[in-house]
């Protein structure tokens, strides 16, 4: 019931939101060319980072209603502080973009020189919020100190990842659908309903309220959103716990090896049942 319930105002919120978040980048000029050549509004993404933090807060104050919540307060507001981080990081990178310096090995060797880019900034911070919130858990759980470092890579990379798909109209969205469905499938068939479930049903509707926009192309994601929606991914995967964590950490880092090598979009290119569910949707 409040599945279904999160997973609606998620979509129904979005929905009216993207209008006006639309109007207000093309009044600010805060467009750019998608791949038609078409002048379209970017940082679109933004609608997350304002919507999404308010139904977070809304699943948590359930529970002033004798709605049983069993995410502990140290691990919720850990998250929330995670993802509006990266949403706040990845709008200071629409912004700030210097496009002359790509890549995260580029960006650290810029940043060791003494000259700090957009995406050194996202960087470092990014390294030091995902720390905050994996000591944020492991205060909240008690568990193994250890895990601190596993948590804090998987906080740090899964923004990165979802951001480097972020080439193509709806490219980002399907790479981070596919990964959180796959999770949300695991942490029910070992837990059944549980916060997790929660926490991704306003998620999942909103981004299916702003995933046409982005598929035709008529917006564009930019890192505030997809930095958001790593954010999100990221926490789910540490707040989940299981094998998964050790799983999609392997996955990440030999993403972010091959993305420093060669181009996602060649790649892709190269294989036809990556090209078609690349394609699938898209104008």
């Amino acid at each position: 019931m409040y599945l279904i319930f999160l997973f609606v105002c998620g979509f129904l919120l979005v929905k009216v939101s993207l209008s006006l978040i639309i109007n207000l980048l093309i009044d600010a000029s805060i467009v750019d060319k998608n791949y038609r050549g078409e002048t379209v509004p970017a940082a679109l993404g933004l609608v997350f980072p304002l919507v999404l933090p308010f139904l977070f807060l809304f699943y948590y104050g359930l529970k002033f209603f004798s709605v049983p919540i069993e995410i502990n307060s140290g691990e919720f507001f850990a998250f929330l502080f995670f993802t509006t981080g990266f949403g706040l990081l990845g709008l200071a990178d629409d912004f700030l973009k210097n496009n002359h310096e790509k890549g995260f090995r580029q960006h650290l060797t810029m940043l060791w020189q003494g000259k700090l880019t957009s995406g050194g900034l996202k960087a470092l911070f990014g390294l030091l919020f995902s720390l905050i919130f994996a000591v944020g858990v492991w205060l909240s759980t008690g568990q193994r100190w250890w895990l601190l470092f596993p948590h804090t890579l998987v906080g740090a990379l899964a923004p990165n990842i979802v951001n480097l798909f972020d080439l193509r109209p709806g490219r980002a969205i399907k790479v981070f659908l596919l990964g959180l469905v796959i999770l949300l499938l695991s942490s029910y068939l070992s837990k059944g309903v549980n916060p997790m479930l929660y926490l991704s049903a306003p998620v999942l509707g909103g981004v299916l309220a702003y995933f046409p926009l982005d598929l035709k192309g008529r917006g564009m994601l930019g890192d505030t959103g997809a930095n958001f929606l790593g954010g999100v991914f990221g926490g789910l995967v540490i707040l989940e716990g299981s094998i998964l964590l050790w799983i999609i950490l392997l996955i990440f880092v030999v993403l972010q090896i091959i993305a420093e090598k060669i181009s996602f979009t060649k790649l892709i290119e190269k294989y036809s049942f990556l090209k078609f569910f690349d394609d699938l949707g898209r104008d």
